[in-house]
């Protein structure tokens, strides 16, 4: 009787770790000037339309994604009046991914610094990935 109660045990034990999975976490590279941010990019463009897409899966987390209409091309194989889906890159081992909210949301014309992956373009990494175009 103990025989079968131990292996009862071990069997829900191993049948409630399948759910679980182990989350890496990206170490983002730091930049201190848009000059560094461009020269990592494979796009550089300013917008003044961001619209709301749904989501897309960049490293393994559903992050935001937009539909922007390219006003400037500053670097890259895109065209002024484009429109081109663009993930915004979140960090996604913070309890606030978007910190207070997600960058692409700004007002005003911004500078996007694109990264492009397996899932398409997109923010060059979390924090330093969009900036106000001045």
């Amino acid at each position: 009787m103990k025989r079968a109660v131990v292996v009862v045990v071990l069997v829900l034990a191993a049948a409630s770790l399948t759910g679980c999975s182990s989350q890496s976490c990206a170490s983002w590279a730091s930049y201190s000037s848009d000059e560094e941010r461009a020269r990592d990019a494979v796009a550089v463009v300013v917008t003044d339309g961001v619209e709301s897409d749904g989501t897309m899966n960049i490293l393994g987390f559903d992050a935001n994604a937009y539909r922007v209409t390219i006003a400037e091309v500053e670097k890259g194989d895109v065209v002024m009046g484009e429109v081109i889906r663009v993930g915004s890159t979140a960090d996604n081992c913070s309890d606030a991914p978007y910190g207070s909210r997600d960058p692409l949301l700004q007002e005003g014309p911004l500078r996007l610094f694109l990264h492009q992956d397996e899932s398409g373009l997109r923010t060059l990494t979390p924090f330093d990935g969009v900036r106000p175009a001045s």
